[in-house]
């Protein structure tokens, strides 16, 4: 479904990736957990071509977005197949990304009838499909002011679902809210995984990658330090820098 192979990124000459491979297949949701500055959020823009690699493989569905050439320096596909392979993505952010000036409604038609040219009875119906999915028909005509952080949450996923993707990449979707609203964004992915939709979520939220992810990376000055089933990474770590993450992130909770 989503192949990368051997992904290094630097900014000056600061390296943030630097040989990372990852291996999603359809209907998996695969966690990547670490700390700060470990290149998990750089990793997932990578993927999704918001940064450009400098070396290595990345491939949707058997399409190319970069591949690495003879000197494994990577040269990208024409944009107009990038772009066909980035609507099979859909991604969540942090900061939700809302359209302020936009009502709930407008934010999910918007892509749809502008890239897929979806007519606007039909977008809107499947946006109000989504709204209710997300467990917020009532919301569609208010703008994301008049929202709660866990609710701007929520119709950022819905917008991304609208555009049908394959894959639905999340990165550290409840960082920026309150503790008390962090369940209803949770809840709303962990209805996905039930739907076996494929995923790939960058998060610092142990126990939901312990409880819905198949498989559990962890992340660590750029480098995959350690992957497995979530009972391996999570409850049986090998690898003592992946022990001494946890014991932190679990004192500290």
């Amino acid at each position: 479904m989503l192949q990368a192979l051997d992904i290094h990124k630097k900014f000056g000459s600061l390296g943030v990736l630097k040989g990372v491979s990852l291996q999603v297949e359809k209907g998996e949701v695969i966690a990547i957990i670490g700390p700060s500055g470990s290149g998990k959020s750089t990793l997932l823009r990578c993927l999704n071509h918001l940064e450009t690699i400098d070396k290595g493989t990345i491939a949707v569905q058997g399409e190319f977005m970069a591949q690495a050439g003879p000197d494994g320096i990577a040269f990208y596909s024409p944009e107009k197949d990038i772009a066909a392979i980035r609507h099979k993505m859909g991604m969540v952010f942090q900061n939700f990304n809302l359209f302020p000036h936009k009502s709930v409604l407008e934010n999910l038609v918007m892509a749809p009838m502008l890239v897929k040219q979806t007519d606007r009875l039909q977008a809107e119906n499947s946006a109000r499909e989504l709204l209710k999915k997300v467990g917020l028909s009532e919301k569609a005509d208010n703008y994301p002011f008049e929202l709660s952080g866990g609710q701007q949450q929520r119709v950022a996923i819905a917008r991304a679902l609208a555009m049908d993707p394959e894959i639905m990449c999340f990165d550290e979707p409840t960082s920026a809210l309150d503790p008390e609203l962090t369940g209803e964004v949770l809840q709303v992915m962990k209805d996905l995984a039930q739907e076996h939709m494929t995923m790939v979520v960058v998060t610092h939220e142990i126990g939901f990658a312990r409880e819905v992810a198949n498989r559990v990376l962890f992340m660590d000055e750029g480098l995959v330090v350690e992957e497995g089933s979530a009972e391996d990474v999570i409850v049986n770590p090998r690898q003592e820098r992946t022990r001494a993450f946890l014991s932190k992130v679990l004192m500290a909770r």
